[in-house]
């Protein structure tokens, strides 16, 4: 049976081990420093994998074992699958019926149905909903992760809730903000946003069925003579796949080349994934996206580039373009440090404060900004992949990137919190969307009269 656990460590260093020499399974986004300067996160495995830890030092504080509590939302509801939901949650079908809805009367004068190019193993159809003609382009994604089931109900009912608004030309109030009516004509007018809220269907489809925390997608066979399935599509994007060439040995990657990883395998080859290949092909043939959030869960996180090593501003040659660096990037501390213009630093920590204040004027909950890499680093993310392609081809559109981790880690099921709560975190969610959308049109205004 997998459990949760706090994982309290002497120094950030001994935190970094659990993952690279310890092949622990931390969610990094949860990674605290406590008051008497130990360091905390938290870890879920099976019970002998963590009990492995108290032997090398390490203090344990059991949270829940994860095994009934999980079993429970996908086990007894068949009843609930006329509604299309389970345990409130919209299922597969549910969620593209909607978008079919949004993008017909009374929505369809600014709202259009896209269908992506690549099919799944499984053989859904992939959808985004885009709306809005504006030259602002912003793509949202969500459930790349299967487990992470909120993310798909958070897109929708962000479409849902601004199509409705324009069509009766009204406003949105969430909390203690309120986005009045013409500023959301304006913004429907000013964007064009390109929402696709599950990115992999039948990895979602697998979650609600039988194993609720499902991660991956449903490769088959995903290395030859092995049972094994399935490829985490946060790390088979295009940007340093190949991370025993790109990171130090010592780095404690948050990746794996084994097919039968559970969490963490990342592909034959990057792209190897329709589901991947679905997202690049939306950034191809839309060069007028200039930003991009990827929603995922949890740790109430709100994150920008880079996620492979710490961000400096001074030496431009040094960055992960530069084969040069191979074998040296992944360690906090040390002489590397991934490109990240100041500018670009700046805009990027602006537009994520503007998301944080209105996530909090929802019901008072504080997001965290902070760079992608926390614990441990990270290759072949939507994220990186989508801000580092202006830099492999000047051609293509910079794409400022984020990714968000929605829901607090003392949910009692945090990747799929009581949907009541859930409910909480969509409206949260939503404020900060609304809000990034109207700043990413004011910061284009601005960058457009600078190139001027």
């Amino acid at each position: 049976m997998r459990e949760r656990v706090n994982v309290i460590g002497r120094d950030r260093r001994a935190m970094a081990g659990l993952v690279r020499d310890l092949r622990v399974a931390v969610v990094r986004q949860t990674l605290r420093r406590l008051p008497d300067g130990r360091w905390r996160v938290q870890a879920i495995g099976e019970a002998a994998e963590l009990a492995r830890l108290a032997d090398r030092g390490f203090a344990l504080e059991p949270v829940e074992a994860l095994g009934a509590a999980e079993a429970a939302l996908a086990t007894g509801l068949e009843a609930e699958r006329p509604s299309g939901r389970v345990a409130g949650y919209m299922d597969v079908d549910e969620v593209d019926r909607r978008l079919r809805v949004l993008s017909g009367p009374p929505y369809d004068a600014v709202a259009e149905l896209v269908t992506l190019p690549s099919a799944t193993w499984e053989g859904r159809a992939c959808h985004a909903l885009r709306i809005g003609t504006g030259p602002v382009g912003i793509c949202v994604l969500g459930g790349v992760h299967a487990r992470e089931w909120g993310s798909a109900d958070i897109v929708v009912a962000f479409a849902e809730r601004l199509l409705r608004a324009h069509a009766a030309s009204r406003g949105v109030a969430i909390g203690r903000r309120r986005f009045p009516a013409a500023r959301l004509a304006r913004l429907v007018e000013d964007v064009s946003l390109y929402l696709c809220p599950q990115v992999n269907p039948d990895g979602r489809h697998h979650s609600f069925t039988v194993d609720p925390m499902w991660r991956k997608n449903r490769r088959p066979g995903a290395a030859a003579g092995t049972g094994c399935v399935g490829v985490d599509l946060n790390r088979n994007f295009d940007f340093l796949w190949d991370f025993e060439a790109h990171f130090a040995s010592d780095a404690p990657i948050g990746s794996s080349t084994e097919p039968c990883h559970p969490d963490l395998y990342v592909g034959p080859a990057a792209h190897s994934e329709p589901e991947v290949r679905n997202v690049v092909w939306l950034l191809d043939e839309h060069p007028d996206i200039g930003y991009l959030i990827d929603l995922h869960s949890y740790g109430e996180l709100i994150m920008y580039s880079w996620g492979d090593d710490e961000n400096q501003s001074r030496r431009r040659h040094m960055a992960f373009s530069n084969a040069a660096y191979d074998g040296r990037r992944g360690n906090t501390g040390d002489a590397y440090g991934e490109f990240l213009p100041a500018a670009d630093r700046r805009i990027l920590e602006r537009l994520a404060r503007t998301m944080q204040a209105a996530i909090a004027a929802s019901r008072g909950r504080t997001y965290r900004v902070q760079q992608s890499m926390n614990l441990y680093p990270t290759a072949g993310t939507a994220d990186d992949y989508a801000y580092s392609r202006h830099m492999v081809d000047p051609a293509r559109t910079k794409v400022l990137s984020f990714t968000v981790e929605w829901g607090a880690e003392d949910n009692p099921t945090p990747f799929h919190p009581p949907y009541d709560e859930m409910v909480e975190i969509i409206a949260e969610v939503t404020s900060g969307l609304l809000a990034f959308c109207g700043d990413a049109v004011r910061v284009s205004t601005t960058r457009r009269r600078a190139e001027v």
